[in-house]
């Protein structure tokens, strides 16, 4: 029995459900059949010309990734600019496009506990929400030990393999870290709350 793009929908929804997802944001199948067969699946962080080129020289069946390619649908459909460009390729090519987006950010075991193990947090608790209360966003944990600031910084760059890292605070040793995938600033609050210790964004 070959396994469709409904079967990859359901699979996904049972790993980081739909439900999960801020208000804004527009996870899910975005483009495609449900009943359409996938033997080959690309994953991607956002849907770029490029992408869309590779997966078609690839031939395959399903992108799936993090950011939606649409966050509002376009009230024509008519091809007049790249975006549209890249949807009309797709659609002739049978090409289905499914995104994960802050429902992984929350889900156990996605972006934010991924982020929360590779920086060897412990005691590690979510960050409640309430308009999700079932499931939290953001993730707060502890440091094995105190580090100063410029340390905690050279920490997370090099846990996270970035580039480099763009940091702000003072001089108090950091020993509690909130943690969460994309600029969190609907976060911010909890993070300076008294009980909190630091805002640190990796780049």
């Amino acid at each position: 029995m070959e396994t469709t793009v409904s079967d990859i929908c359901v699979f996904m929804n049972e790993y980081a459900s739909l439900t999960y997802a801020e208000k804004w944001d527009n996870p899910g199948l975005l483009l495609g059949h449900v009943e359409a067969p996938v033997h080959k699946i690309m994953v991607a962080l956002d849907l770029m010309p490029e992408v869309a080129e590779q997966a078609i020289e690839e031939e395959v069946d399903l992108i799936i990734t993090h950011h939606p390619y649409y966050f509002h649908l376009p009230s024509s459909l008519a091809v007049t600019d790249t975006k549209m460009e890249v949807t009309y390729e797709l659609i002739k090519h049978d090409i289905a496009v499914y995104a994960a987006h802050t429902n992984l950010d929350a889900a156990r075991g996605g972006v934010n506990d991924v982020l929360a193990d590779r920086l060897g947090l412990n005691d590690v608790t979510e960050i409640p929400r309430k308009d999700c209360p079932e499931q939290g966003l953001a993730r707060i944990g502890v440091l094995g030990e105190p580090m100063e600031l410029k340390d905690f910084a050279a920490y997370v760059r090099d846990q996270l393999g970035a580039a480099h890292v763009t940091f702000a605070g003072g001089e108090e040793p950091v020993f509690k870290v909130a943690v969460v995938g994309g600029s969190g600033a609907d976060f911010m609050d909890d993070a300076m709350a008294p009980e909190r210790i630091r805002s640190l964004q990796a780049m």
